[in-house]
């Protein structure tokens, strides 16, 4: 874990949002890393200012100073400075008690918008739909949804707005039939975002095995097996994609990807399994296209294995006599 993830977990222990595992965790890193003391520090002063003045009354006045101290830590973000004291202290804003209660006026106001989204938005259930009459919808795990990578965009000085992006990660939990589009779009994206290896390789082996061509063919699993064959950095993902896609018609897409293999594929078996894939057509009598047999004579000619050149060569040479 970055300093970044233990300070958020700071920032979600003041709030009572961690599980026994994550404050034990981060108690034992706040022992000996004193960057993320300092920041545990400074938030608990903050949250006892909070706790000493939440009873105060909210005026005008007290609101456009809490928006004049927002417009500081937003400029403090932007110079990407963690200090937030540090610019409190240069200006001797916190010395002014009606500022203390504004300041934390704000902060409350803040921390009750943030946790008002993250709990009380209804959470968005998925239809079953098509064969997945077990589909028992997207279950959001209690208490795991985890803010990050907040960025402020922009602020309106005159009314206070802003606007900014951030992250937000909640588990879902879906059981369904493979074979119906909502568990196939989910699969598609994982194959294309899933850091581990194992999880894509699995996905791509299930939508290979349990799909029919037919399918296959739908735009964006299409899309997502030819992107996992050209770029995977795992060569068993990019092996499991080849083996799903030659179940496909050789049309121009697969075409091209299968020529992309050849072409800058570090796996000699996987080149060879393409130009198996290529042969095919030929032997059937189908007339093989200028793209096909251009990238065949190269290999012939260049490829570092001599296995690889001498099947380029053999199916460039059918191609030539058909």
């Amino acid at each position: 874990m970055t300093h970044q993830d233990y300070k958020d977990l700071i920032h979600l222990s003041f709030l009572q949002e961690l599980s026994e595992d994550e404050q034990s965790v981060l108690e034992e890193h706040l022992r000996d890393c004193p960057e993320c003391g300092v920041e545990a520090g400074e938030l608990k002063h903050l949250h006892e200012v909070i706790g000493r003045h939440s009873g105060g009354d909210i005026t005008d006045d007290l609101l456009f100073q809490a928006r004049r101290e927002l417009r500081v830590a937003l400029r403090l973000e932007r110079a990407k400075k963690t200090r937030w004291i540090d610019l409190l202290e240069r200006f001797n804003i916190m010395s002014y008690p009606t500022v203390r209660v504004a300041f934390a006026s704000a902060a409350m106001l803040v921390i009750g918008l943030g946790l008002g989204y993250l709990l009380f938005v209804p959470t968005t259930s998925v239809t079953s739909v098509g064969e997945a009459g077990s589909l028992q919808g997207a279950d959001s795990q209690s208490g795991a949804t985890k803010v990050s990578n907040l960025r402020f965009i922009s602020q309106q000085t005159e009314t206070g707005e802003v606007e900014f992006t951030f992250e937000m990660v909640t588990p879902i939990r879906m059981r369904g039939s493979v074979r119906d589009n909502v568990v196939q779009r989910v699969l598609a994206q994982a194959l294309l975002n899933e850091q581990n290896p194992g999880a894509r390789l699995q996905t791509v082996s299930t939508l290979g095995t349990q799909l029919q061509p037919a399918a296959l063919q739908d735009h964006e699993i299409k899309r997502s097996l030819i992107r996992a064959l050209k770029a995977d950095p795992n060569v068993g993902v990019r092996r499991e994609a080849l083996l799903t896609l030659q179940k496909l018609p050789l049309d121009e897409e697969v075409k091209q990807a299968f020529l992309y293999v050849l072409r800058h594929e570090t796996n000699p078996a996987m080149r060879i399994d393409v130009i198996n894939s290529l042969e095919k057509p030929v032997l059937a009598g189908k007339m093989i296209d200028k793209d096909i047999l251009d990238v065949l004579r190269e290999k012939m000619q260049t490829d570092e294995n001599n296995y690889v050149r001498a099947r380029a060569r053999n199916v460039y040479e059918e191609g030539q006599q058909r």
